[in-house]
This record gives structure tokens, sequence and C-alpha cells, in this order.
């Protein structure tokens, strides 16, 4: 911890820059528009199912755009993105204020989407791991539990925000706040930055002048792949599988929640209560994630890091005893927490920081697009009959050809350098 300490001490601006980003992701995160859920059906019209289906499309449309959008950060200075960002979030939050019809609705689930799941987290952990070196592990841990403290803290909020202002008057604060507040903090933190980036490139361009060796701390090549150049390489395909398989199964599963507590027979209480177990070991294997990265490399840990999921999914395979619960949250939990940090920390590491941007907003994009689909697919089949321990086996199957596969894709990456 004191080395953790000692990192923060030297770095405070940039990674509360990176851990705000992180926190502001929140208002475009399923758990926390679910929460306006009822009101949003009420005020509309709709149906579960209908208001399902345009936040699905919402965030597919978003998914696509990510594609594109993520790859921006690599050309344009980090500050004027990041203000760009936070301005595009609080005018989404404003058409949920104040939008009428179903249309106007759509853009401002696409908006949270775009902007807060997918922008705020893309540029959070791309400058943490472009401008981190050596200690970059730290910083992309640091900066992910802004995800945490979100989901801590703001459900609890929302609800107060909710009864003393309406879920329209929720938003149009959310929409204030991000502009009076969160512009200025966001570019107060940010300052300086210009003399951060004249390093990077000046290191990046040594390193592709002497073109051989290795870069600082022996765990970054010095080769900076284009996206179309990473496309082209089977490990790209082959890491995928792990790195998809987090948000994808999880987020499949916990949708569908309820149908699987009633036939398991569990208690609704229990279960939400089993969840912050999850939150908690999500923190603590997020916060140890970084001294093993920055010590080992992600490339070591990236192989391993789905068991603990993949152990606690067969949890609910085998029981239906309550415990099952909490033996899935607490191994999902650690999974979860190593996902963020390892997997950024990967992408430094194998293919370089200089387009790190344009491939990592490739890499979202496909993971939102799994999320996205993962409680459709799963939905189909439980209503066709197929049973809650019959998906958890086939998302368990999912990570036992992961893991092999990942490793496997390591070796082409080992060759290639």
């Amino acid at each position: 911890m004191r080395s953790y300490f000692s990192f923060i001490g030297q770095n405070a601006g940039f990674l509360s820059f990176g851990f705000l980003l992180a926190f502001l992701s929140s208002f475009g995160q399923t758990y926390f528009v679910a929460l306006f859920g009822a009101d949003i059906r009420n005020e509309y019209g709709l149906s579960h199912g209908h208001l399902g289906l345009i936040f699905s499309l919402a965030t597919l449309a978003s998914a696509t755009c990510l594609l594109w959008a993520g790859r921006i950060i690599d050309r344009v200075d980090l500050r004027l993105y990041s203000f760009f960002v936070v301005l595009a979030l609080a005018a989404a939050c404003a058409i949920m204020a104040s939008g009428r019809g179903i249309i106007v609705l759509f853009v401002a689930f696409f908006g949270l989407r775009f902007c807060g799941q997918g922008l705020m987290g893309h540029t959070s952990q791309t400058a943490m791991a472009r401008y981190y070196d050596k200690g970059r592990g730290k910083a992309l841990s640091i900066a992910s539990l802004g995800h945490a403290f979100g989901q801590a803290f703001l459900p609890s909020l929302v609800i107060v925000m909710i009864a003393y202002s309406g879920w329209r008057g929720a938003w149009a604060w959310y929409a204030i706040i991000l502009l009076a507040v969160m512009v200025p903090a966001v570019l107060f933190l940010l300052r300086g930055h210009q003399e951060r980036h004249d390093r990077l490139m000046k290191r990046l361009d040594s390193q592709e002048a002497e073109n051989s060796g290795e870069a600082d701390g022996g765990a970054e090549s010095t080769r900076q792949w284009q996206l179309n150049e990473v496309l082209r390489h089977p490990t790209f395909y082959f890491v995928m599988c792990s790195v998809i398989a987090p948000g994808m199964l999880m987020t499949g599963l916990l949708f569908h929640q309820i149908h699987m507590i009633e036939t398991k027979s569990w208690d609704l209480t229990w279960f939400a209560a089993c969840f912050s177990a999850f939150a908690l070991f999500s923190v603590i294997f997020g916060i140890a994630s970084g001294p093993i990265i920055d010590r080992y490399s992600a490339r070591r840990l990236i192989t391993w890091y789905l068991i603990p999921m993949g152990v606690g999914i067969m949890a609910l395979v085998l029981s239906d005893h309550p415990l099952a619960v909490l033996v899935w949250f607490v191994l999902s939990g650690a999974t979860s927490g190593l996902h963020r940090s390892v997997t950024s920390a990967f992408w430094a590491e194998a293919y370089g920081v200089r387009n790190l941007g344009a491939i990592r907003g490739f890499v979202s994009g496909i993971s939102v697009f799994g999320t996205a689909i993962s409680p459709v697919l799963f939905g189909q089949m439980i209503d066709v009959g197929i049973s809650v321990e019959l998906i958890a086996g086939l998302c368990v199957i999912w990570i036992v050809f992961a893991v092999p596969a990942t490793w496997l894709g390591l070796r082409f990456l080992t060759r290639t350098n």
C-alpha cells in the first residue's frame, strides 16, 4: 500500500482525472439508467419489452459509433476530447430531462450509452494506459475504482433525487452538474498535460528511431501497431475470447436474475446482499491488480484471469443452495476487478500506445455488442425452455475454451515480436 500512496501523491491530478471519468461513466451504465425504468415506462406508455428494445438498439448504435469515435483520441488533444465528451453527456442528460416522444428517448439513450458507458470509460482507460509505463497497472487500477464508487453511491443518490425533484428533474440536475462542475474539474485536472504528452511523443519517437530493444521495464514492445495491423494479427481474435467474456456473460445472467431467483427458490434480499460481495471483491482485486501488473505484466495475467469467474458460474450449475450465489458473486467479482486493468494494460503492452485509442475503441465497441446481445440470446433460451443451469454451463464452456485460446494467441504474439 505504501507504493500506492507514494504513486498517488506524485500523480494526484492525472489519476483523479482518470477516476473522475470512470465515475462519470456511471450515467450511461445499465444499472444507473434502469433505476428510472418504471418512471420512463409510465411516462411513455411502454412495456418492459418495448423499453428494453429501445435501450438495446441504442446500445448497438453506440457500439457501432464507438468503433469510429474511439480512435479520435489518438489525434486530438486529450483536453479537447474530454471536454466534448463531458459536454455531450450533459446534452444527453438534458434530452432525458426535457425530451418527448419515442425517437427523442432513443436519442437520449444513445447519448447516455455512447458518451457515458462508451467514451467516458474509454477515455479514462486509454489515458492511464498511454501516459504511464512502469506504473501503468497502478494507474489503471486506481482509475477503475471510479466505476466501483459509482456503483456504491449513485443508486442511493438517484432515489433521493427522484423523490425530491422527480425523474426528469433528476436528469436536469445531472446536466447542470456536468456543465457547471465537471467540465471545469476535468480541465483543471488536465492542467500541464501538454508537457506530459510531449514527453510521451519524444519517448515513442526515440523508440521507433532505434527500432530495436525493449521499452522501459521490458513490458512493452517498441513497435507501435496500427489498428489494421492488429486486426490482421491472430493474437487479437484469440485474446478477444477472454476480453469480451466478463461483460457479456455477467450481463446476460444478471439481466435475467429474477428468473434465476424464482427458478432456484432463492430469497431476493439474500441475492441483493450477495451483490455487495461482488462489489467488494471487485474493488479488492482491482486494487491488487495494479502492482501485480507492474511487476509481472498483463500478458501473464490475461490468460488466467477468467478462471475465478468460471468456477463461480459453475456453482450455479451444480447447486441451488443459497451459498452458490455468494460463491458466484465473490469469484466473479475477483475477475471483474482484474478485468479493466489487465485488459487495458495488455493492449498497451502488446501493440504499443501510439494508436491505443483506435485499438481500445474497437475492442470496446465489440464488447458493448456482446453486452447488448447476451440478454436477448439468454432470454430466447429461457423462452424455449432451456434451464438456468444449462445456460450457466454454456458460459463455463465459453471460459474453458477462452483460456487455452488466449494462451495460444500469446504464442503468436511472442513469435511476432
